[in-house]
């Protein structure tokens, strides 16, 4: 019963803090948002931007860990790291490129991940005055400072997928037409963290996205779990990229053989 409850504290420090550090990234981000046009950005490979934006993000989300958490391990989408015992996870600004066109749907991903599972997870997505955190001890997630048991329903049958370059068009294809036999209907935000937020937040039926990385999908798996979506995490053998399925429990019934869930 002790441990138990040291363990509940436990992680629920670590989502306070990872909330407050995901709220101070995302304030920094925004900043370098509204001054967009002045920022250094390259090309990762055709489609696939860095900015001076995402670098400075994440080196502060790493400092203030080290700082918190001395000696524990980070892995981020610009630094890279080690997903080995117990690591953070760091997306510092999940959809570049919708950022660097000015479109306010991108956001900030922190988690705290256990042998490879994520525990505790925290999403800033500033532009939307969106804050939300969640930890797997503690049933539901805080939104904006307020406890909510689980995700309210939609009457509206969107259903989000995501996007990447190494989920080739044949295959995607095959996805939409299972999700579209169900009845749903099917848009793109081309930003995993806003996909799994709006799923958990009962905005949308859920989210669905092939070969994507464990930065952007960590802490939403977490958020969008307590939240009472079915949620699971595949990853794949040949290139170690990840699936991720996170679905109110009708639509998962729906397409979980066809889908393999």
């Amino acid at each position: 019963m002790g441990k138990n409850r040291n363990r509940v504290k436990h992680m629920l420090n670590r989502r306070v803090f990872a909330e407050s550090l995901a709220q101070d990234a995302g304030a920094m981000a925004r900043d370098y948002f509204v001054n967009r046009t002045a920022l250094t950005v390259e090309s990762k490979r055709p489609g696939d931007y860095v900015s001076e934006a995402d670098r400075n993000v994440e080196l502060m989300v790493r400092r203030r860990i080290e700082e918190s958490y001395p000696g524990e391990n980070v892995v981020g989408e610009e630094e890279g790291g080690t997903e080995s015992g117990s690591f953070w996870c760091v997306d510092p600004i999940d959809g570049t490129s919708n950022f660097l066109a000015g479109i306010p749907i991108w956001g900030v991903s922190i988690a705290y991940c256990e042998g490879g599972v994520p525990m505790v997870g925290a999403i800033a997505i500033p532009m939307q005055d969106i804050l939300i955190s969640a930890d797997m001890m503690q049933p539901g997630f805080h939104l904006n400072g307020v406890h909510h048991s689980k995700t309210a329903d939609t009457p509206i049958d969107f259903l989000a997928l995501g996007e990447s370059q190494d989920w080739t068009r044949d295959a995607i294809r095959q996805v939409e037409d299972v999700f579209l036999g169900a009845g749903l209907t099917l848009v793109k935000y081309r930003c995993c963290v806003v996909g799994l937020v709006y799923a958990a937040l009962g905005r949308t039926r859920g989210y669905f996205e092939q070969n994507t990385n464990i930065w952007d999908v960590s802490a939403g798996y977490v958020i969008a779990k307590q939240a009472g979506l079915e949620v699971s995490i595949k990853r794949n053998t040949s290139d170690h990229q990840l699936r991720i399925s996170a679905l109110h429990p009708a639509e998962h019934d729906a397409v979980k053989r066809q889908l393999h869930l």
